[in-house]
């Protein structure tokens, strides 16, 4: 019940990352470190997908524009400006070559790139 109260909560609240599922605190280990868009990850690429997030609401064209970021964030933005803001299909990249199967996971880099990776994690592609 407490779950459900929160979930309506967060679609009330009407913001950018409202949705209708719950993200808890806690995500599981992946079997094999996780990379965003070709930079490495030490954890689920929170901090490069702010920075990817970043660029795209500063409509970043030039990566000299992401050099007084942290490390992390300021590869999220580089990242950005590699694929050529197109938000969507990074975010279905990410997805895919992470293996990403927790849509919680796909929160953090804007709407755009959540948009892609939603599709990748809806519509998983089998190797069987």
């Amino acid at each position: 019940m407490v779950r459900l109260a929160l979930g309506l909560l967060l679609l009330a609240g009407g913001g950018a990352t409202a949705h209708a599922w719950t993200c808890p605190g806690t995500a599981s280990e992946p079997y094999e470190p996780r990379t965003f868009l070709g930079y490495a990850c030490a954890d689920d690429c929170r901090r490069h997908k702010a920075g990817f997030a970043w660029a795209e609401r500063h409509r970043v064209t030039d990566a000299a524009a992401c050099d007084g970021l942290e490390l992390l964030q300021a590869e999220g933005c580089r990242a950005f400006v590699e694929e050529g803001a197109r938000p969507e299909a990074a975010g279905d990249r990410w997805a895919t070559e992470n293996e990403i199967a927790d849509r919680c996971l796909c929160d953090g880099a804007g709407a755009r790139f959540r948009a892609g990776c939603l599709r990748a994690v809806a519509a998983p592609t089998s190797t069987y």
